[in-house]
């Protein structure tokens, strides 16, 4: 028995490179021919090749040097599979592999096909030769280390893969302007294409952001959802650029404006993609998120990184320019454009610090980590303009939106003191009020409410992150019998008590918050060395409160506590919910104008067959 299970094992090790190959040759293929049918091969042999991984992960498969790394006997199957997005070497298949999937699925004509092609080749080719997960080791290994405790969370099975999704889907996009660039066809057809796919990625970063979000929040037990990690960022970043050419797409489209701006940020979303992968299995951002450092895969994939990016400047040059602006006003395409503006200043700064690490560590060999500070204070101005902008692209009227961010931002203050977040909390305040009345006065459907509901979730986000920056924090040690108060919160140490679970013990804190129980714990697992601590959340429309225990000081009976008391930020995944909910509905819905132009191209599709047949007769 346990030779055949030997024999399978080592299959898996041979049928994985075989898959990995076959996906290549296609690959190549298919960038040769520019043929639909070379690239679906390509994504077939390419899913057989993470099935065959997958497989390996689950069954204990401990031949394969990457199972041994990243899963473990004692790891819940789940998590055991969750591992073929949990480490560098199975990641980087997946992403390689979702690319052409998502090529094959959505693009036929030749330009685009080999397009993906090039793209996938060259990640595949990467996992070959640097990042290779079908590695096999000389003797199998009787057991694995498995995922860090931290990772074996329900969130480690949806998050990851629903990011994977929304960033590769921008391949799509991304090749459709390449064929625009080139060949110059229809400017109509092709920005309903690359929107209706721009969208499937801005739904899908949305929800996946917001995922990971809640998961850092109720997981770690820092207090907050969102630390301005290089590795968060590179989710944010293709975002910003994708809300960019959602705006300036509709000002092309009415006006013939932007041209060149929209063919570079339809490809800017996946460049920002390519330099994520950098980021973050590089090593030289530091990042928690980040995977196991390999300073070679990293000037691999910087290289990539910046070949993408000149490749889509050079195209976007290329593309023909659009109409001048001969007078510019503040009608709806004036504030479509103000609102790019404003979210491509925001997405040069958070560009520019999530990269700088990486750019000291190749260039100066310096290890070095930006102050969270530098995006709160360079971003904080462009969030009040955007907040004061929601309501108005919408043209909402100025006095009343001057008249309730007035009103808002007296109340606050006096209600919870003069701190900078009221400069932000105010408008987006105004915004939202002033949204949510225009939104119900409303006769209009389809695209119109898409655009109240994205916006209305976007006021909704930026009251929730201005209101969690009040609140309070406590943090020190603590005996039983002893309490503190934190924002009007009392928080009361009940006992402390030790006891041993599934393969871990713990120190349980047990607590009274306002009356009510909560124990938050620290666990050793057997097979880690580093506690792990498990934060307890009380979760309330008005405000949160969060309790954990750090550190246990057994001679004293003393415990080292955290306590973080965060206002609104249940309302973060409400706004993140209404933008999500946003991108579903223009997904779903009929864009009007799209079926015109539809309906238009096959008129003349059909006319000119006609003409061209009564010539031929």
């Amino acid at each position: 028995m346990e030779g055949t299970r030997y024999d399978l094992r080592v299959s898996a090790g041979l049928l994985g490179p075989v898959a990995v190959w076959a996906a290549i040759a296609f690959a190549v293929l298919a960038v040769v021919t520019g043929r639909r049918w070379a690239l679906i091969t390509t994504a077939v042999f390419g899913v057989l090749a993470t099935v065959v991984l997958g497989v390996a992960l689950v069954t204990y498969d401990f031949s394969l040097a990457y199972v041994a790394e990243t899963t473990s006997r004692a790891t819940p199957w789940p998590y055991r599979l969750a591992a073929l997005w949990g480490g560098m070497d199975g990641s980087l298949l997946l992403y390689a592999v979702m690319i052409v999937a998502m090529g094959a699925a959505a693009l036929s004509r030749p330009i685009p096909v080999r397009t993906a092609a090039s793209v996938g080749s060259g990640l595949l080719l990467i996992t070959v030769f640097f990042a290779n997960p079908f590695s096999v080791l000389e003797l199998p290994a009787v057991d694995g280390s498995g995922l860090l405790a931290i990772l074996q969370h329900p969130a480690m099975i949806y998050h990851p893969p629903i990011l994977y999704l929304g960033l590769t889907t921008l391949i799509v996009p991304f090749a459709l302007t390449v064929e625009k660039a080139i060949r110059g066809n229809d400017r109509s057809i092709w920005i309903d294409r690359a929107r209706r796919w721009s969208y499937v990625s801005w739904t899908l970063l949305t929800i996946g952001m917001a995922a990971g979000a809640n998961w850092a929040y109720v997981e770690l037990g820092w207090g907050g959802y969102w630390a301005w990690d290089p590795v968060e960022n590179t989710a944010l970043m293709p975002w910003i650029a994708i809300t960019v050419f959602l705006h300036t797409s509709r000002v092309e489209e009415a006006t013939g404006r932007l041209r060149r701006w929209d063919a570079a940020y339809a490809m800017i979303p996946f460049a920002l993609t390519v330099m994520g992968v950098y980021l973050t299995r590089s090593g030289a951002t530091g990042s928690i998120h980040s995977f196991a450092e390999d300073p070679l895969v990293g000037r691999i994939l910087l290289a990539s990184a910046v070949v993408v990016g000149l490749f889509a400047m050079a195209l976007a040059i290329r593309s023909e320019p659009g109409e001048p602006w001969v007078e510019w006003r503040l009608d709806r395409n004036g504030w479509l454009a103000v609102n790019a503006t404003l979210l491509t200043a925001a997405l040069v700064f958070i560009t520019a610090g999530s990269a700088y690490p990486a750019f000291a560590s190749v260039f100066r060999g310096e290890s070095i980590a930006v102050d969270p500070r530098f995006f709160v204070i360079t971003i904080l101005p462009v969030a009040v303009l955007i907040a004061a902008s929601l309501a108005s692209a919408l043209r909402a009227r100025w006095v009343a939106f001057a008249w309730i961010t007035a009103m808002a931002a007296v109340g606050i203050g006096l209600v919870a003191g003069w701190r900078p977040g009221v400069l932000l909390i105010a408008p987006a305040l105004a915004s939202l009020v002033l949204l949510s009345v225009g939104l119900a006065t409303s006769r209009r459907g389809g695209r119109r409410i898409t655009i109240y509901l994205a916006h209305m979730g976007m006021a909704v986000l930026l009251v929730a992150v201005a209101g969690s920056s009040f609140g309070g924090e406590f943090t020190g040690s603590m005996i039983p019998g002893e309490s503190v108060t934190v924002a009007g919160h009392e928080i009361a140490l009940r006992d402390v008590e030790t006891g041993e679970g599934d393969r871990f013990v713990y120190v349980r804190a047990l607590f009274d918050v306002d009356g009510e129980q909560m124990s938050p714990e620290i666990r050793a697992y057997e097979d880690q060395e580093v506690p792990v601590a498990e934060p307890v959340a009380r979760v309330g429309l008005i405000d949160d409160v969060i309790v954990a225990v750090s550190l246990l000081f057994p001679d004293e009976n003393t415990v080292e506590v955290n306590v973080f008391v965060r206002p609104l930020v249940s309302w973060v995944w409400v706004g993140a919910s209404l933008i999500g909910l946003a991108g579903l509905i223009a997904l779903l819905a009929r864009d009007g104008a799209a079926s015109m132009r539809r309906r238009s191209a096959r008129e003349a599709l059909q006319s000119g067959e006609t003409t061209s047949g009564t010539v031929s007769r």
